[in-house]
């Protein structure tokens, strides 16, 4: 329960940072510039945790949904800026040899700042670095709390559906990647000394509003 409050706080925070920037825009920034977007679709994510010294096991999120909203900034013809708040509840699996089973549930939560190039045909890339904290229950790896915010580095590959409904509601597919280390204080006790690579996949279907349509 502890890191669920923390979690929402630090969300909390992250929310007010967003609805801050938007108040120092000028009304007709927002207008010209400013669009909004929200995504939704799945994610699949590597092992947290890998061990084969004593008993093999892996620690892995199962395949889950991920839920995106982000404020895109319009910085000239073909570029534009962003700031994306990611959540994603998923399972935790402990897998072995003879199987696997179900260790509870994380939500992991990361805000994140890109920078996204439109190169025409309604093709895009972005790049993005930021901040991912999890929350789960204190118990297993989690049991000395997650470890605070990790820094978290994404890059992404967007399409824009040429199709005339479409385009009036700024849908587009995206593929986005990220990656980030993973370690807890529990696993350093346990004398794990440096963190483990975790690389997160996920396929969304985008929506947006505001700001014209895609450069």
């Amino acid at each position: 329960m502890k890191s669920v409050r923390r979690l929402g706080g630090w969300a909390a925070r992250a929310t007010a940072l967003v609805t801050l920037c938007l108040t120092v825009y000028p009304p007709n920034r927002l207008t010209a510039q400013v669009s909004f977007h929200v995504a939704a679709g799945v994610r699949h994510s590597s092992a947290l945790v890998h061990d084969s010294v004593v008993t093999g096991f892996d620690l892995r999120p199962t395949l889950a949904p991920a839920l995106l909203v982000s404020v895109r900034d319009l910085l000239r013809p073909g570029w534009s800026t962003d700031v994306t708040l990611d959540v994603a509840p998923s399972g935790l699996r402990r897998q072995e040899t003879g199987g696997s089973f179900d260790v509870g549930s994380i939500t992991a939560v990361a805000l994140t700042v890109g920078l996204q190039r439109h190169f025409g045909a309604g093709v895009s890339a972005r790049l993005g670095v930021g901040g991912l904290r999890y929350a789960a229950s204190q118990t297993g790896v989690f049991r000395e709390g997650s470890g605070g915010i990790i820094p978290l580095g994404t890059i992404a590959a967007t399409y824009a559906l040429p199709l005339t409904f479409a385009r009036r509601r700024q849908l587009e597919i995206e593929a986005r990647y990220d990656v980030h280390q993973f370690i807890t204080p529990a696993l350093r006790t346990e004398g794990f000394r440096s963190g483990r690579p975790v690389h997160r996949m996920a396929i969304l279907l985008q929506i947006g509003w505001g700001g014209g349509t895609t450069p």
